[in-house]
């Protein structure tokens, strides 16, 4: 897996690359390499990598649980039919994938993964949205939206506590809003 995927659907692991001296998720070539790439140009030892892994999974393990499901939009759905529908395309599945920046993105696809979720618009049922249970770890319970002529991913933030719980402030518990 690339190290931008690795770091946008597991928050926290680039805390725990850069214990190991791995900062390769804010280098210029840290979105493209994968994580196993990063630790040869490295140095590390296949034992390294291992217990690397390891300690990322037990960051992903114990990430707070999000809803197994996506809101898609009646606007939303009706967008992508459009786009679609003009190029010609007969594909009416997207799925959520990562990008090359880390930014989470949609593609068009021909199918589903054995372990994808699938999601639809009650009113535009002929568009159906795809995500695998990694992803959906990150941004499960999200609204897909289209806005001001924008695709829209609205990620509902876990509750946190806030950094002044005497003031409350935009620390705690709002939506993140990602252009897709």
């Amino acid at each position: 897996m690339r190290v931008a995927e690795i770091t946008a659907l597991v928050p926290g692991a680039a805390d725990v690359m850069s214990e190991y001296g791995l900062h390769c998720f804010s280098c210029a070539l840290g979105g493209q390499e994968t994580l196993a790439e990063a630790a040869v140009l490295h140095g590390f030892s296949e034992e390294q990598l291992t217990e690397l892994i390891d300690d990322l999974e037990q960051v992903r393990m114990h990430q707070p649980t999000r809803p197994t499901t996506l809101i898609i939009t009646p606007a939303a759905a009706r967008g992508f039919l459009d786009i679609a529908k003009s190029e010609g395309g007969t594909e009416h599945m997207l799925r959520v994938i990562v990008d090359e920046r880390g930014g989470f993105c949609l593609e068009f696809t021909a199918s589903t993964n054995d372990d994808d979720a699938t999601f639809a618009c009650a009113e535009v049922p002929e568009l159906t949205v795809c995500a695998d249970p990694l992803t959906l770890g990150r941004i499960g319970g999200s609204t897909i939206d289209l806005r001001d002529g924008m695709f829209k991913l609205d990620i509902p933030e876990e509750s946190q506590a806030c950094c002044n719980p005497a003031s409350p402030c935009s620390c705690s518990g709002h939506a993140t809003e990602t252009t897709l």
